[in-house]
């Protein structure tokens, strides 16, 4: 096994959100040259080459990950925490494991911008989703207070390479579409 533990070093409120908890923990080894492996495994993570740092999400949760430790915000409880730490070290071993079979990519993936996503939805302005305007949908997806479903347009007409477009950049940035 590539990391044997994760040890949680600081729990406290969210800042963010008071409901929640947010948490630091620390690798029982430096876990820096898998990064470009997990970077080119996920599509949804965040690879910064000079920190070096991995950002991802899941669900509404946000985990960085650096060299020798980890940093979570917006977890439910300490419950959930280990799970996130479970789910953490088998992203970590599962990608060392398979790492002759992963291209790894050493650059950093640039988030879309609302104009991006707004060049591949439909443009009818129809408020289905609920938005006045396709841009505002857009920049709302892009935020994660959208979801790709909700544009039915997408789902109806001959969208399905754009519609694919944008699934790709949900996923990209770590939300469900």
């Amino acid at each position: 096994m590539y990391l044997d533990d994760i040890t949680i070093t600081y729990i406290q409120s969210c800042v963010a959100d008071s409901s929640k908890v947010r948490f630091k923990a620390k690798f029982s080894r430096d876990i820096g040259e898998i990064f470009p492996y997990i970077n080119g495994a996920l599509k949804d993570v965040i690879y910064n080459k000079n920190i070096p740092s991995l950002t991802l999400r899941k669900e509404f949760r946000i985990i960085t990950l650096y060299r020798d430790k980890l940093a979570v915000a917006k977890a439910v409880n300490e419950t959930d925490a280990y799970e996130i730490i479970d789910y953490i070290k088998d992203i970590i071993n599962e990608t060392h494991e398979k790492k002759d079979q992963i291209e790894p990519l050493d650059e950093m993936r640039s988030k879309p911008t609302a104009i991006e996503i707004y060049s591949y939805l439909p443009k009818l302005n129809c408020r289905r989703c609920g938005e006045v305007t396709c841009i505002a949908f857009a920049s709302k997806l892009l935020s994660g207070q959208q979801n790709a479903k909700k544009c039915l347009p997408l789902y109806e007409g001959n969208y399905k390479e754009k519609l694919e477009v944008i699934e790709d950049f949900v996923q990209m940035m770590g939300y469900s579409s």
